[in-house]
């Protein structure tokens, strides 16, 4: 999964590279990572200028001048590449967005987990930035589940933009474990908590906007303090523990206050 900071600042990029230029191909090597036929997708894209690019949750989002709109939904295992000038080393990538200028966008995914949705549907669901994420959103929505706080914050059909290495930064900088029941969290910690989140993504967006986003792929290790393999201590000095359950690691310190 890419993170919310790199998905930002490659909306960023591709925003003002690639804007007002002409889609002048689109090659796709796997139909079943489509919402639609390839050919559907050609008619809908190619010769259009595109308008827009932005994050919406954990996937990008491409509007064209005639309001056709595609979105990618980023697996683990994919990378992105600006390629200039040279059309046949894009010749392998899962999908691949041939530009004006001879500018292209490809999409590599060696799993081929990544989607493409042409025409996503409009999400109720707030987005992590967006005005209706407000703490008493995230009050309602706490007192109505028992599920662990780290799970709430992950689960794009509650909260869209948030995923687990920075979920993982948010907790420890609320000192909130991530283990604790929702619905058992105090109210002022839920607060602050609110206030965390955006603090945490906010300063990683900063961060990441100084390094050059398209040298590394979904979250660069050096801008996390404790989902980091590569670090034993928190910036204060408590040792960070791991646990790992289907699959999927939890990084945390004691320093997290456990409600059950």
């Amino acid at each position: 999964m890419f993170e919310l900071p790199y998905l930002e600042i490659c909306a960023e990029i591709f925003d003002k590279r690639f804007k007002n230029r002409v889609l002048q191909k689109v090659d796709i090597q796997k139909e079943k990572c489509l919402n639609v036929s390839i050919v559907e997708l050609i008619e809908s894209l190619v010769g259009n200028q595109l308008k827009k690019v932005w994050r919406e949750g954990l996937s990008l989002r491409f509007q064209f001048k005639n309001y056709a709109v595609l979105e990618m939904s980023l697996s683990v295992s994919a990378e992105l590449h600006l390629i200039e000038q040279n059309p046949d080393a894009a010749d392998f990538g899962l999908l691949n967005l041939y530009f004006g200028s001879g500018q292209i966008l490809s999409v590599r995914d060696t799993q081929e987990l990544s989607r493409f949705c042409l025409k996503p549907v409009h999400e109720n669901v707030p987005d992590v930035f967006s005005k209706e994420m407000t703490s008493e959103y995230l009050i309602k929505l706490f007192s109505n589940t028992e599920e662990e706080i780290k799970q709430v914050l992950v689960d794009q059909g509650l909260i869209r933009g948030i995923g687990g290495a920075y979920a993982d930064e948010i907790l420890w900088y609320a000192e909130i474990s991530p283990f604790s029941k929702t619905c058992k969290i105090p109210l002022d910690k839920v607060k602050v908590l609110h206030k965390t989140i955006k603090y945490v993504l906010l300063d990683a967006i900063k961060e990441t906007r100084k390094l050059n986003a398209l040298k590394f792929n979904k979250a660069d290790p050096d801008l996390l303090m404790i989902h980091n393999a590569g670090k034993k201590y928190s910036p204060t000095g408590k040792p960070i523990n791991v646990k790992i359950r289907h699959s999927t690691a939890t990084y945390y310190t004691d320093e997290q206050a456990l409600y059950v």
